[in-house]
């Protein structure tokens, strides 16, 4: 079932994480299914790896992608945490590391990368197969305006934007508070070609 909690995954303060209700609504833009080939580019943690994983079974693969050490070995252990075999994890920069896989892909999660946003959006664009699905997280207003006109240049459809504003209870003495998380962005498109 989709939306893992966030505590069952392993994390370190310095690597970013995908919050559980973020991650539902991404991977649900994603228009993922049984037996799909599916990137996650910025993979920080893994969550959004990991719940990819589960969801396209067996029979499907997930590729995780990180410049961040850390963030690697972090997918690793939250990989082997949840038993998957169907997980490539590699360390590389995008966009260049994403020419070296020699694969088409159902659907792309771009999750980080916002200095480059362009240049990965155009690396995914020649992996993505057509009726391929992007979906890109973002927080800066700026890269959500750098991923759209992105999307626009090379010919993606359906392309939209969410906003996402988070509150969780937190227990007080006198009751339940609700905390805001940072507001999230979720840009999706898809690839018609």
């Amino acid at each position: 079932m989709p939306g893992i909690p966030d505590h069952e995954f392993v994390r370190n303060d310095e690597v970013p994480m995908t919050k559980e209700e973020v991650r539902v609504l991404a991977l649900s833009k994603a228009g993922l299914f049984r037996g799909a080939k599916f990137l996650d580019i910025g993979c920080g943690t893994g969550s959004v790896t990991v719940e990819a994983a589960l969801f396209v079974g067996d029979n499907g693969m997930v590729y995780a992608v990180d410049r961040d050490e850390k963030a690697i070995e972090l997918t690793r252990r939250n990989v082997e945490r949840f038993g998957l075999k169907n997980v490539v994890i590699i360390h590389g920069e995008a966009p260049g590391v994403i020419h070296e896989i020699n694969e088409v892909f159902d659907s792309v999660f771009i999750g980080g990368g916002s200095e480059n946003i362009e240049g990965i959006i155009e690396a995914v664009h020649d992996r993505l197969r057509s009726g391929g699905r992007i979906v890109i997280d973002a927080i800066l207003i700026d890269t959500v305006y750098k991923a759209v006109k992105a999307l626009e240049r090379f010919g993606f459809s359906d392309i939209d934007v969410t906003e996402v504003i988070i509150a969780k209870g937190l227990r007080t003495r006198v009751g339940l508070a609700m905390i805001s998380r940072n507001p999230i962005f979720i840009v999706s498109g898809v690839k018609y070609a």
